[in-house]
């Protein structure tokens, strides 16, 4: 277990490795020829595993073994056959000796240099005298502290100089870090050296001769490294996994040298003021000098690539923006609905009087914001530095680790104090201009960005828009960085009256800035005045994503199709500002897709968040505390599940519109955050018809038998191993006998080897025997509280300090089961016909309120019809004069 070949012929293992296979030989008891046969049995193991380890990819003949393979295989075949008369070291020294040679470095045994120098040329695989002299010539280059340092660590054996480093991995972090000339042999060299010295202090309590380190993730990190900073400064962390194994984690590269920073200054400046013109920079090598002068696209691993590619679309936006390049900017789009020359008059004509990107400082600063806005979005970068905020703050996240860590952001570090302020400020606000567009945020939204915007003047706003609108144009990054595949005609026409609408909140309140953007995104799609419902109709129409008259239609005619009382609550719900008026609801995850499912269609889908808004204004009314009196307040509300539903139900019209609700809530200072979620029950869509009963009869039946048969397995499998157990170990002679008389010959020789492995291992058998009979009892048990919880009875006492004075009993027929301050009902205790009452009982309803004089009304009430069944129906509780 300690010796791996491969390890071995690279060199990752010390001399105190190769004890593994000195013992084996010491351990036997054959002769010297019968070792040598031993050692070729056992290398020829080794080498047909090697040779089958691609097999996974082809059976066809051996992809691994191939002539390299084996002339590596070859020297360390013939070290491991002279382990028979020579030491571990005098085996590994001739596998040190050959790669030296191989790239013409001199090679001494005896001096810790030479064999550190060896071993890197070993681990590295360096082929020739031209590698070995770079390796060379970066080996002499480190300090002579360093060098001795690692000369030490590389040349300790385990055997006699402890520790010993063994490496995994050790190979490809190496050759990725001499292939990127980011990273290069000495700054490879000096953190292999920090990472010994690390893993030393980390295990030296232990006093292994032996200590291991795990070099994949460090591998990867060097293959992806570019930026200005330097490898040899990377920090880490070392991450125990397992005795005397670390694994290297590489973490974010902090940046606090003013020099450094002033270099990455000047030449951002200078890569600026090639965009602008002075001189002009060709768009090949301004994506391939982006890498290097913003290092945090170093950041993004493999799993983040999406994020990375978006990036390089946002920043190359902005260089077909700023150098008027309307066809790059177009070449990939489809000619049916290519950006219009006509509109990209219009944003040169917005970028030359709004934006103003004139200067090297402020085109500088605005690319730093391209390249840092997705930033938020690694998963282990928002972690590890903003603990606490989830993936969908991810702006807010950003903003708080520049704030309290920026020397991990040197592009940002390195701006003036204003550009930092006004970036900080865009990203604090959680704007995201998708869901403005869709109407999804209110007005309140908008005073955050004013709020945290005005004291950036014109600058401010103009920077904040463009980064919008460079960032929207790279969105399909991903897929093309060959111009901008998102911002076509359509979509600009889409994203125009948003980008206005922001524009003059520098001059006009929240309120009218928001109501004009609805007027001027729902003219696009509205087919006729609304009246007074004017506004509500047209954020509705915003949600139900109509941008021509035709889908319009159909949300105005659903809109008309609803009560009056349906119409009022609604209007009300959606034009709440959050300022005048108390709280602004958000509507997360609301684009009304039902008109795409014809068992659900637009009418049922208003009248779903009609009962949405009832619910929400029972939990503000009743249940929870009451918001703030000052400040703009915003309600979240998350109708992620009611999408889903409105897509999936079906076949029948009723699936959707008797689906029972559940509102959930979470306060977070002034704001609050509600969640609808869809109870999908059995037989509570559609309420007991007799094909459902039988099937839930067949159901329970089933369940019942299997249950029963589980245990009568359990039962067996507790008995039988358990009186086993006890025979062998109270009555061990009769045992004996027993097993003697069973007979293993013919159809019953396949219990010979059972009944040998218990006369040979006696007390093992008992332990086994024993241990299957202890889990079989654990599982009887487990079955049995399960079984027990599944029924055990309702409460239903009230509960007098939640609900106040209550009185059950007024309502007959009704009781009241406690719950809790987000989830009330009721339960029906009688009026049920006998067939239903077990499968009634199961289920609760909405909520049941009773006052101190009395139950007036019910939201949900139960009316028991001629045939048997219970027929439901909601109406508003009142209290009296509380509604």
């Amino acid at each position: 277990s300690e010796f791996v070949f491969a390890e071995f012929i690279w060199a990752e293992i010390p001399p105190a490795s190769v004890t593994a296979v000195k013992r084996m030989l010491s351990d036997s008891r054959a002769g010297l020829t019968s070792k040598t046969k031993y050692l070729g049995v056992f290398l020829y193991c080794v080498f047909v595993e090697m040779s089958a380890s691609l097999g996974s990819q082809s059976l066809e003949g051996s992809l691994y073994m191939t002539e390299d393979k084996w002339q590596e295989f070859e020297v360390g075949k013939n070290a491991i056959l002279q382990l028979e008369k020579e030491s571990e070291q005098v085996v590994y020294d001739s596998i040190l000796a050959r790669s030296a040679k191989r790239a013409g470095i001199p090679f001494d045994p005896k001096v810790p240099e030479s064999c550190a120098l060896a071993r890197i040329a070993c681990m590295c695989n360096a082929m020739d005298a031209e590698q070995g002299q770079a390796l060379s010539k970066a080996f002499e280059a480190m300090e002579e502290e360093s060098k001795y340092a690692l000369s030490r660590f590389l040349a300790a054996d385990g055997i006699h100089q402890k520790p010993a480093f063994a490496f995994q991995n050790a190979r490809n972090f190496l050759q990725k870090a001499i292939e990127n000339r980011e990273v290069g042999p000495l700054a490879a060299m000096l953190v292999l050296r920090k990472v010994c010295e690390g893993v030393k202090e980390k295990f030296q309590h232990q006093g292994r001769a032996v200590l291991t380190v795990r070099l994949s993730r460090l591998a990867q990190f060097a293959e992806e490294f570019k930026g200005s900073v330097t490898f040899r400064d990377l920090p880490f962390e070392l991450e125990s996994a397992g005795e005397g194994a670390a694994l290297v984690i590489p973490v974010w590269i902090p940046v606090r040298n003013e020099d450094i920073l002033k270099t990455l200054t000047s030449q951002c400046r200078q890569l600026a003021g090639s965009v602008l013109g002075f001189p002009s920079i060709g768009e090949r090598r301004f994506k391939t000098t982006l890498a290097r002068h913003f290092p945090e696209l170093a950041y993004f691993g493999p799993a983040h690539q999406r994020q990375l590619q978006q990036t390089y679309g946002a920043l190359l936006s902005v260089y077909w923006l700023v150098n008027d390049q309307h066809e790059a900017f177009t070449r990939e789009q489809d000619q049916a609905d290519m950006l219009s020359k006509q509109s990209w008059a219009w944003i040169q004509e917005w970028m030359s009087e709004h934006v103003k990107i004139h200067s090297e400082e402020v085109l500088d600063s605005t690319m730093v914001f391209m390249a840092i806005h997705a930033l938020g979005k690694i998963t282990q970068f928002r972690e590890e530095l903003a603990p606490g905020f989830s993936s969908d703050l991810h702006d807010v996240a950003l903003a708080h680790i520049l704030e309290t860590q920026p020397e991990l952001v040197p592009s940002f570090q390195r701006l003036p104090p204003k550009y930092k302020t006004l970036i900080m400020d865009s990203l604090s606000v959680d704007f995201q201009f998708s869901q403005f567009l869709q109407a999804e945020i209110v007005p309140s939204n908008l005073v955050v960005v004013k709020e945290k915007l005005k004291n950036h003047g014109e600058e401010g706003y103009s920077i904040f828009c463009f980064r919008i609108f460079a960032q929207m144009s790279g969105k399909l990054g991903d897929k093309s960085l060959h111009g901008s595949l998102f911002m076509t005609e359509s979509q600009f026409q889409r994203f125009r009256p948003g980008l206005e609408a922001l524009m003059q909140l520098r001059t006009m309140e929240a309120g009218p800035a928001y109501n004009a953007f609805l007027l001027l995104r729902g003219s696009k799609a509205l087919s006729r005045f609304a009246s007074g419902q004017h506004q509500a109709l047209v954020r509705l129409l915003c949600l139900s994503t109509a941008y021509v008259h035709e889908s319009g239609e159909a949300v105005c005619d659903a809109f008309d199709e609803l009560k009056h009382s349906e119409r009022v609550a609604l209007t009300r719900w959606l034009t709440a500002d959050g300022i005048k008026e108390r709280p602004g609801y958000v509507l997360r995850e609301a684009a009304v897709e039902a008109q795409a499912n014809p068992a659900v269609g637009v009418l049922e889908a208003l009248r779903a968040l009609v009962r949405v808004q009832e619910m929400v204004q029972a939990a503000d009314a009743y249940l929870l505390p009451n918001f703030a009196v000052s400040g703009p307040v915003k309600a979240y509300v998350h109708l992620g599940e009611l999408a889903i539903l409105a897509r999936e139900a079906g076949p029948s019209s009723q699936d959707f519109a008797q689906a029972e609700l559940k509102v959930t809530t979470e306060d977070h200072g002034d704001q609050r955050i509600y969640k609808v979620e869809v109870i999908r029950e059995e037989g509570l869509d559609a309420f007991y018809t007799d094909d459902e009963m039988r099937s839930s009869c067949c159901a329970r039946c089933c369940s019942r038998l299997s249950r029963c048969v589980l245990m009568l397995l359990l039962l067996i499998l507790f008995v039988v191993p358990g009186a086993a157990a006890a025979g062998i170990y109270f009555y061990p002679e009769k045992a004996n006998k027993l097993l003697e008389k069973i007979p293993t010959e013919g159809r019953w020789s396949f219990l010979q080897k059972p009944i040998d492995l218990v006369e040979d291992h006696p007390r093992l058998s008992l332990y086994v025997l024993a241990a299957v009979s202890a889990l079989s009892l654990l599982g009887i048990l487990a079955s049995c509280c399960c079984r027990s919880n599944s029924q055990r009875p309702l409460n239903m006492t009230p509960s007098k300090s939640e609900f106040g004075a209550v009185q059950p009993g007024q309502l007959p027929g009704w009781g009241m089961a406690q719950g809790t301050t987000d989830r009330v009902r009721a339960v029906p205790t009688s009026h049920c016909c006998k067939s239903n009452q077990e499968l009634a009982n199961r289920f609760f309803q909405k909520l049941l309120l009773t006052c101190h004089d009395g139950p007036r009304e019910t939201l949900a009430m139960a009316q028991k019809e001629p045939s048997g069944r219970m027929c439901y129906r909601h109406k508003v509780a009142t209290c009296g004069d509380s509604t």
